[in-house]
């Protein structure tokens, strides 16, 4: 599948906020110039990331009409609870949306039961 240039856009976002403010190393990217990201059981994240301390990070960009697909259900259920193999260290999942989207995701979200892992385990971010 094609990724829709919103959908590029919120990507390319996440790879700079990665890069410019946090200081984390792109390991792998659904973006031109990246390799592509492997499987982690059922899907494949947008970004994964390595911050300054060797910890993973997965980053998904989502527009307003994927946030409540079953592939993104699946997607925020199966990244939110994973832990590096090497040291049982949580991934955080950083999701990032356009702005109209926000609520979409909170409610979505909180219909899902993860709400609680929000600041924790899933950093939301806005475009």
């Amino acid at each position: 599948m094609n990724p829709s240039l919103e959908h590029q856009t919120l990507v390319r976002a996440l790879i700079n906020h990665f890069v410019q403010k946090l200081g984390f190393t792109i390991i792998a990217a659904d973006f031109p110039g990246y390799t592509i990201p492997p499987k982690y059981n059922r899907h494949s994240p947008d970004i994964v990331a390595k911050d300054q301390f060797g910890i993973l990070h997965f980053g998904e960009a989502k527009v307003s009409d994927q946030i409540f697909s079953e592939d993104s259900k699946e997607q925020f259920v199966d990244f939110s609870n994973r832990v590096m193999v090497s040291n049982g260290r949580a991934i955080t999942l950083h999701i990032v949306v356009y702005k109209t989207g926000e609520e979409i995701l909170m409610n979505t979200l909180r219909e899902m039961g993860l709400n609680y892992k929000v600041n924790s385990r899933i950093k939301i971010w806005t475009l």
